[in-house]
């Protein structure tokens, strides 16, 4: 069963996704959403770097960002002190500016417009994507991009057909603000944690638990209310141990999580079990793969990510594993791609940079075992 619990009052106002009372995702409902990834602004082209083939620009007073030339979207290059509209592609973090675009996405439950684009594709997760694409090449506005999503292939024609509608609309809204504004200025937030859950979430959540009524309004879910949401599953104390660097699994094995500045990299070990049956391999790794694919979610995790699994003696486990991963990671929100085993036997995989990593705690060695609350 999935839930919804939103803490309104007491504490810091957040969100928090389960599903069968285990942590899928925590949002803050105040987060800064003009930084979050998809505020689109009208900046002012700034600083060229020629070595790296990109230029700053400016977003606010004394906040840059940083465009890369081939996120130009066919337009032509701008001179230092011109006005263009771009979207933060990924937010800063780390002591890096934001990773800008000028290769608008407009998403929406069943569809994704690119104003600027010239292309029809749809999702990798599509049940059938010949038929879809030929429906985004139907819908797809002249002269722009279209992305249909996997939710489209559940969604009536005139449904999709009046959300890409909508946000043609939107879109010369934007140009709109921009013609009549003075750059740099704030054109469009980004979406709040509940409208992207809203929008992208695949299976919706069966009800809502929340100290404010009014924090529900307009979800279209049964609400329940609770003095004080986070503490029916111990939304914190799970929080707290999957941010760790040490993660126990239901089984006793564990993983170590290590974020480098290249990529993040986690080891899966048997723990106190120091058998090493072929069929125990199996197992661990096997909970492990899903585990990851929930703490990568949890915890934002993007970029690179390494896995080393316990080694396993043939191809087929190795295969089973991998399997087991891709299928954990298709209830993700965000995109991923498992690229399968090194040759050094590491697990290659990415997952797309679209949120600002949650920051992780410093891990006590001392950390109690158990990591389920339910």
């Amino acid at each position: 069963m999935k839930e919804l619990l939103i803490r309104a009052r007491g504490g810091t106002p957040a969100l928090a996704l389960l599903e069968n009372r285990r942590l899928l995702e925590y949002a803050p409902l105040q987060e800064d959403s003009a930084v979050a990834s998809g505020a689109v602004y009208l900046g002012r082209a700034g600083r060229v770097m020629k070595g790296l083939g990109a230029m700053f620009v400016r977003l606010a007073p004394g906040v840059e960002g940083f465009l890369p030339f081939n996120e130009l979207a066919g337009m032509d290059r701008p001179a230092p002190g011109d006005s263009l509209i771009v979207q933060i592609k990924r937010p800063a973090q780390g002591g890096k500016s934001a990773y800008l675009t000028c290769d608008i996405a407009l998403p929406g439950r069943g569809a994704m417009l690119l104003p600027r684009g010239n292309y029809a594709h749809v999702s990798r997760r599509a049940r059938d994507p010949a038929a879809l694409r030929a429906l985004a090449r139907r819908l797809c506005p002249p002269g722009m991009g279209l992305v249909l999503r996997a939710r489209a292939e559940q969604l009536p024609l005139e449904e999709l057909a009046a959300e890409i509608a909508s946000q043609q609309a939107y879109w010369e809204e934007l140009r709109s603000r921009a013609r009549a504004g003075a750059a740099p200025m704030l054109l469009a937030p980004a979406p709040g944690a509940l409208q992207r859950l809203q929008r992208d979430e695949r299976v919706p959540p069966e009800r809502i638990v929340t100290d404010d009524e009014q924090a529900a309004a307009g979800l279209g879910l049964p609400v329940q209310l609770h003095p004080d949401p986070f503490s029916l599953y111990g939304v914190e104390r799970q929080l707290r141990r999957a941010l760790g660097r040490r993660v126990f699994l239901p089984s006793g094995g564990f993983l170590v999580l290590d974020q480098c500045e290249a990529a993040l990299l986690i080891d899966v070990n048997s723990g106190s079990d120091s058998r090493r049956a072929d069929d125990l391999t199996l197992r661990v790794n096997l909970e492990a793969a899903g585990e990851i694919a929930r703490l990568l979610r949890l915890r934002r995790a993007g970029g690179i990510i390494l896995i080393d699994f316990i080694d396993m003696p043939g191809q087929d486990q190795r295969d089973a594993v991998q399997a087991a991963l891709a299928e954990a990671l298709r209830e993700d929100r965000v995109s991923s791609e498992v690229l399968g085993f090194t040759r050094l036997g590491l697990m290659e995989m990415t997952r797309r940079k679209a949120e600002a990593a949650l920051e992780v705690p410093l891990e006590r060695e001392e950390e109690e075992q158990d990591i389920g609350d339910a």
